[in-house]
């Protein structure tokens, strides 16, 4: 926080911890959805595993996406991590 001169830089600093913390919330609650419909239990593993895969889902484009995208693109992570 230091290293920040103006305002614009404080500004891109919350807009990437927001969407990191989207993306990381929807993929985790994405994957745990998945996985009570498949094995009709709760996996918190699973879910752990899901806010993994929905920060590396969203690593390069967190400052450059919107909120919404952001929980869009961890919900997409969810599918691929399920698929893999």
């Amino acid at each position: 926080t230091l290293g920040m001169q103006d305002k614009a830089q404080g500004t891109m600093a919350a807009q990437v911890a927001m969407n990191t913390t989207l993306s990381a919330a929807s993929c985790g609650l994405a994957v745990l959805m998945l996985r009570f419909a498949i094995l009709r239990r709760y996996d918190i593993g699973g879910m752990c595993n899901g806010i993994l895969a929905g920060l590396v889902s969203i690593t390069a484009p967190c400052g450059n996406v919107e909120c919404g995208s952001a929980v869009l693109i961890g919900i997409i992570g969810a599918f691929i991590y399920q698929g893999s």
